[in-house]
């Protein structure tokens, strides 16, 4: 067991540090005031600058923002990746909130860490489920209920991987429905790495993963579909299913208070719902005006 007294690791890759990196650091600490929190941020835009960007420094939080170079360099002085492998990964961004957790695990020896999105908002006072996953350390998803495919386009991959049905080793006893999981907000067992710090185990981990351009040099997409929602979810599918293989305490927040709803301006129906969940991801490369709204309010009355 991990001491509920250490600092609760948060590790994701941000695009820039500004404007909603500080609304997520300041929205994350205030609704949790008496936690303790480590935050280890790839920043993607590392230049970026804008009137927020310095008001991070004066939050005064214990942070470490890395260079996408940094994770290169670890892949490539720890495992050998020639350049071209290396050059590809632009192609799956995504990949990098995979290599952060594994560089905490290997590196740090870290046993668990939050994967937190500036676009989670926590809307409800009463956060007590959340509260005691972090504080002791446990493993936890929430639940996408209108689309349980969400998190399984590396499902057959895995069990590849594993040469067997991944879902009887755990996850369906801790996940009966085989429920999909949202990417941006999950307590995570970075234990679910240590199948793969050699380097012939993760090599077999990256075989796992399609590094290919999603756009074609004449413009067209490689990939339509079912097919570019796996591409696109990989780093989704990868942690939900092994964070639920590997964690007998792996924990779903009541699906009945805690779930992420597409919040689609174009979908009122949808945007209704969504705020009615104590916790709201805006997902999607479109977010809802009730994201910028609530975000601007936030930090006009803080």
């Amino acid at each position: 067991m991990i001491p509920s007294n250490t600092p609760i690791v948060i590790a994701r890759m941000w695009y820039q540090k500004g404007k909603e990196a500080f609304f997520g650091l300041k929205h994350l600490t205030e609704t949790f005031p008496d936690l303790k929190f480590q935050f280890h941020l790839i920043i993607n835009d590392f230049d970026y600058k804008d009137n927020y960007s310095d008001k991070i420094n004066e939050l005064n939080l214990d942070i470490t923002f890395y260079q996408k170079s940094f994770f290169l360099d670890y892949l490539k002085s720890s495992y050998g990746f020639e350049d071209s492998f290396l050059n590809s990964i632009i192609n799956f961004p995504h990949f990098y909130h995979i290599v952060i957790g594994h560089y905490l695990r290997r590196v740090h020896l870290l046993e668990y860490m939050l994967t937190y999105e500036y676009d989670v908002i926590f809307k409800d006072k009463d956060l007590t489920q959340v509260k005691n996953c972090l504080t002791n350390k446990i493993p936890f998803g929430v639940v996408e209920p209108h689309n349980a495919g969400c998190d399984k386009g590396l499902y057959q991959a895995i069990c590849n991987l594993y040469q067997t049905d991944i879902r009887q080793h755990n996850i369906l006893k801790v996940n009966p429905e085989f429920l999909g999981i949202n990417a941006g907000f999950q307590g995570i067992n970075l234990k679910l790495f240590d199948e793969f710090l050699s380097t012939s185990a993760f090599l077999n981990l990256i075989n796992t993963f399609d590094f290919k351009p999603l756009i074609n040099e004449d413009g067209t997409k490689r990939l339509e579909g079912w097919n570019q929602t796996i591409f696109e979810t990989q780093e989704q599918s990868f942690y939900s299913l092994l964070n639920q293989t590997y964690s007998e305490n792996y924990t779903i927040l009541n699906p009945q208070e805690y779930y992420f709803w597409p919040c689609w301006d174009e979908n009122p129906e949808f945007v209704e719902h969504s705020l009615k969940s104590k916790i709201i991801h805006f997902t999607g490369h479109k977010k809802s005006k009730e994201w910028y709204k609530f975000m601007d309010e936030y930090l006009n009355k803080n």
